[in-house]
């Protein structure tokens, strides 16, 4: 039996959790957050003891695994420590602020010798997954051009409305945006050549509104649209086109099927993707899917000591890195060669 503690009760603590409650051999030991109220409440949900600290939790040594789902400025501080106590750690998105703490975090993983994966669920959402597996098995042909949309009402649902706070998050454009960068590194396998980013910004909240045009190697050519700036009663939307030598791949999470690919032959093919529902609210999602083949994902690799290749550390610090470059553009209305 695989015992775990989630560090954080907050929205994405709660849906991490869940998952770990449908996993076999997978057991929720500790939730932990300072805010009591909180961490009784989900450890309860799950059927775990609930604490204020960390220090209460690291050191047992029943407790293999500690997934952190803190606000961003804190990843860090507790992978550190995390790794330090000889835990194998799953970190929430993404993985920091500035690519000299990501590097660090990795090397002290490294150093201790314990497992270490950033929570990119993109790359195990069904319908991403999907198009990724397709292309890399050759049956879609060339990628010729991809464009990635994820709008949001303001997330209002964070401790201390932190996701709002510049300096916590990195607004919109690190804890949003980055799902679609990621998935284009991911998809395309290579870094852009230069990216050009606009949007929109304010001092407190950072950029709320990023719209970015990368040149990939092979002449791709990619857009992502990334917003937390929509009226309180916009709904939560992600989608991707994607035109492939041999098909249009057409995802829009607000429909039913989400996914239809176009054939140039012109058949149409709608595939059928397994989901994993829950009742969670207080953010701007509902579907278990990604998250329950991440954490499976990361539960199955760590217990039998398998490499991560979805995601690997090294790729959530690239994926920080194209964003930073970004916030140069964005910065300086240049161009940035990457």
């Amino acid at each position: 039996m695989v015992r775990v503690a989630v560090i954080g009760a907050g929205f994405m603590g709660l849906m991490h959790a869940e998952v770990y409650t449908q996993l076999p051999n997978v057991k929720v030991a500790a939730i932990v957050d300072t805010r009591g109220d909180k961490a009784k409440s989900l450890a309860e949900k799950v059927g775990a003891i609930p604490y204020l600290t960390h220090e209460q939790v690291f050191s047992k040594p029943d407790i293999s695994i500690v997934d952190i789902c803190l606000p961003t400025f804190l990843h860090k501080e507790f992978v550190i420590k995390a790794a330090e106590a000889g835990k194998d750690i799953i970190c929430e998105k993404p993985i920091a602020l500035t690519v000299e703490d990501a590097k660090e975090m990795v090397n002290i993983c490294k150093k201790n010798r314990v497992r270490f994966m950033v929570a990119h669920v993109i790359r195990f959402w069904p319908e991403y997954a999907f198009i990724k597996k397709n292309y890399d098995q050759g049956r879609y042909g060339k990628l010729i051009t991809i464009t990635c949309t994820r709008l949001s009402p303001k997330p209002t649902w964070g401790w201390q409305n932190w996701l709002l706070n510049n300096s916590y998050s990195g607004g919109a454009l690190f804890d949003l945006h980055i799902h679609d960068v990621d998935f284009l590194l991911y998809l395309i396998g290579q870094r852009p050549l230069s990216l050009y980013s606009r949007g929109t910004f304010s001092e407190e909240e950072g950029y709320t509104h990023v719209f970015t045009t990368y040149n990939f190697p092979g002449g791709i050519t990619a857009f992502a649209e990334g917003a937390w700036d929509m009226t309180s009663n916009f709904p939560f939307e992600m989608k991707f086109i994607a035109q492939f030598e041999k098909v249009i791949a057409d995802f829009d999470s607000t429909t039913s099927p989400t996914l239809t690919i176009y054939y140039a032959d012109g058949r149409i093919e709608r595939p059928t993707l397994e989901r994993k529902t829950a009742q969670v609210s207080g953010g701007n999602i509902s579907d278990l899917g990604g998250y329950f083949f991440e954490l499976n994902y990361f539960i199955d690799h760590v217990v039998h000591n398998k490499e991560f290749q979805v995601i690997s550390p090294e790729d959530a610090v690239q994926s920080l890195d194209i964003v930073l470059k970004e916030k140069q553009s964005l910065e300086t209305e240049q161009i940035i060669t990457v």
